[in-house]
């Protein structure tokens, strides 16, 4: 299992975005939170924004409940993000072999 996930959502309106997010923030719901404008899935020339946020795995049902009591049943999808590190960095580690 993935320690940290990727979380996206869509809402309507820039304001409604930005009063998610804040909410998120304040929460520490996610540590990492990025707003983008984007076509409106289901409406012609429309925008919406998407909401992309990173959390942990302990946290996506609280983050998810958070998004559902903002209103609207908007699909919630994530993604584990997978780490395929080898090791530190030889600079982090001054192994210069």
């Amino acid at each position: 299992m993935a320690e940290f996930v990727e979380v996206r959502t869509l809402i309507e309106g820039h304001e409604a975005a930005a009063d998610l997010a804040h909410g998120i923030l304040l929460s520490g719901l996610a540590t990492s939170i990025d707003i983008a404008e984007v076509p409106h899935p289901s409406a012609a020339g429309a925008t919406a924004w998407q909401l992309t946020l990173v959390t942990t795995e302990q946290q996506v049902p609280a983050l998810e409940r958070h998004v559902r009591r903002t209103g609207g049943d908007r699909p919630i999808d994530r993604v584990p993000i997978a780490h395929h590190f080898d090791g530190y960095p030889d600079w982090l580690t001054g192994d210069d072999r």
